[in-house]
Parts: structure tokens; sequence; C-alpha cells
């Protein structure tokens, strides 16, 4: 299968053909083996995790959308890392702290600070192939 993985910056994260894809859903993880019928795939905070010639590598992502077609797997999220939490739950973690934060910053009214942190959450990863 071909699998492109970008950023919503446009930053690529990987590009190449794969034997397996393991992607995070709101049902959970979905592994695919071989390209499917056509469809559209909601993507959660996870880890997506794929086998190539050159063994099992993952990647960490925030929320994004998977677009699955004849030509292959197309994954966009707005952040992508090589350098994944190694538990789920410390991303969801994380992810719950940072809409916390903003929660709080939104009800005070500072929008400089409602700014900043939008600005790092959103900040582009650099290419990592």
């Amino acid at each position: 299968m071909y699998l492109k993985i970008t950023t919503t910056e446009n930053m690529l994260a990987y590009e190449g053909d794969v034997q397996r894809i393991s992607l995070p859903t709101e049902q959970g993880e979905k592994s695919l083996t071989e390209t499917p019928l056509p469809m559209v795939i909601k993507l959660v905070p996870g880890l997506i995790s794929y086998q190539n010639g050159s063994g099992t590598h993952t990647l960490s992502i925030s929320k994004g959308i998977a677009l699955i077609d004849t030509y292959g797997i197309r994954i966009t999220s707005s952040m992508v890392t090589q350098t994944p939490l190694k538990k789920l739950t410390e991303l969801r973690s994380n992810q719950y702290l940072l809409e916390l934060k903003l929660q709080k910053m939104k009800s005070e009214g500072n929008i400089e600070d409602i700014s900043c942190l939008l600005y790092t959450l959103t900040l582009p990863t650099k290419r990592i192939v």
C-alpha cells in the first residue's frame, strides 16, 4: 500500500510503500494490511504504527484525517512527531491539560496568552523522513 503522511502545514512526515498500518480512531485502533474500499477515517490523537521494508515505525499524531482510495492512504494531521510518547494515556493526558489551560485562559480574557498557547499547539513540525 502507498502511504503519505503530512501535516496541515504541508510538512512531509512519511511517503512510501507499507505492508501494514494501524490508525488511532474513535472506535479504537484500526489495522489495515491492504487498501480497502475508499473511505474517510477520522483520526484521534494517538500513535500510527506502520511496517515497511526496513521494519516497524511509530509516529505520534494529533487529531487528523485519513483518506483511503485506489491510490493508497493519505493522512493529514495538525502535528506529527517521530519521537512519540510511550503511552497513549500520556498523549490524552497532555491534550486534556492543554484544553484545561486554554479554557482557563478564555475565561480570564487574556488574548495574548491564548494566542501564545494556540501558536505553540500549531507549530509546524520538521520534515522527518
